[in-house]
């Protein structure tokens, strides 16, 4: 399943592409991420959300020239009772140029049970939701 939203920012792409390329500032601007710091690995990060979980994700591709930046859950992580294994888990953010102001696409795919479909999707969706309202609040709506 792929879930993906976009969002116009009164802000250069370049601008917007040199915040959204860091990947360690997610919790500045994704309201549902309580921390996120550096992992033991250079690319790797510790994400504390705030639904109370934790998960180590790396970068998967930055590619600066296509302002796109990838990221994946690192596999066979251990991880709290309750929170689920997101297999195939791949989170990409493209910033385009719109005129003189830029465009963010913010995508995840994940492979989840038919079962739980509807449920992810909405989760999932909010989650991109608010980090696009984070950069909304940031740069701007244009």
């Amino acid at each position: 399943m792929k879930v993906s939203q976009k969002v116009k920012l009164a802000a250069s792409a370049d601008t917007v592409w040199s915040y959204v390329r860091q990947f360690y500032n997610a919790a500045e601007w994704q309201p549902h991420i309580a921390s996120a710091e550096k992992g033991k690995i250079e690319g790797e990060r510790v994400v504390q959300m705030k639904r109370g979980n934790t998960v180590l994700d790396r970068i998967a591709e930055r590619d600066d020239g296509r302002r796109l930046l990838s990221y994946e859950m690192v596999p066979d992580q251990v991880l709290a009772p309750g929170t689920p294994r997101l297999e195939g888990f791949l989170a990409t953010f493209v910033v385009t140029a719109a005129g003189v102001n830029a465009e963010v696409e913010y995508s995840i795919a994940v492979e989840v049970p038919e079962e739980i479909r509807p449920m992810a999707e909405k989760g999932i969706g909010a989650d991109i939701s608010g980090a696009l309202e984070g950069l909304v609040a940031k740069f701007g709506a244009a």
